[in-house]
């Protein structure tokens, strides 16, 4: 076998090692008769770091007098769940916020919305890594009543730069399955819940969520 470099587990500004990843093989070689065919177990042990790194390399078969074979293989090292998707970057993220021009401006909850052109409460997220589910709930301030979905996105991309974010406006309108709802004058916040790449959703461990600041929807 024959390792490749690993690359370090940041996702913006990637580093890179030399690989301690080595292969056992349940046997050195293998007859393989004409037209058949033979069984060989590879067993891959990933390197010693960095942890939340990838490694990879290829598997080589060197038949006597025939063409050589490389199987390429890859990995993740350490725990893939523990890779955090919610992260706040320099900003602090996620926000609740306004949009001011061609701002935006974060807000510290309570703050009231017409619902009408652009005066809605916009949430501001940065995704380090791309996540299974990505979901926006609304509740009622006071008594906590779900008020069901603003977003309900599968294989959701991770952002593209270190800094950069998404920004997912609420028009006041909800849906549950065929059902849509436009909610009365009231305080509201969101809970944004989001399931890591290959998660379990019966987990709770392989979810993230935020809840959001107040903000009132005051139609006038």
């Amino acid at each position: 076998y024959l390792n490749a470099l690993s690359t370090g587990s940041n996702t913006f500004t990637p580093s890179f090692f030399i690989s301690d990843a080595s292969v056992s093989f349940s046997s050195a070689s293998v007859t393989v008769p004409a037209g058949g065919s033979a069984t060989v177990t590879a067993t891959i042990y990933p390197p010693s770091g960095p942890n939340g790194g990838l490694y990879g390399g290829y598997i080589t078969f060197t038949p006597v007098g025939g063409q050589v074979y490389r199987v390429p293989f890859a990995g993740y090292i350490g725990d893939y769940q523990s890779k955090q998707v919610l992260t706040p970057t320099v900003n602090g993220f996620p926000w609740l916020a306004r949009l001011a021009g061609a701002s935006f401006v974060k807000l510290s909850g309570g703050e009231p919305f017409t619902m009408t052109g652009n005066d809605i409460p916009f949430f501001l997220v940065h995704l380090d890594h791309q996540s299974e589910k990505f979901r926006m709930e609304i509740f009622q301030a006071g008594n906590n009543k779900a008020w069901h979905r603003v977003y309900d996105e599968e294989f959701f991309p991770r952002n593209s730069a270190a800094s950069s974010f998404f920004a997912f406006p609420f028009d006041g309108i909800t849906f549950a399955g065929n059902k849509v709802y436009t909610l009365p004058n009231g305080e509201y916040y969101a809970v944004i819940s989001v399931l890591k790449a290959n998660g379990d959703s019966g987990n709770p461990a392989h979810w993230e969520s935020w809840t959001s600041p107040t903000f009132k929807i005051a139609r006038p």
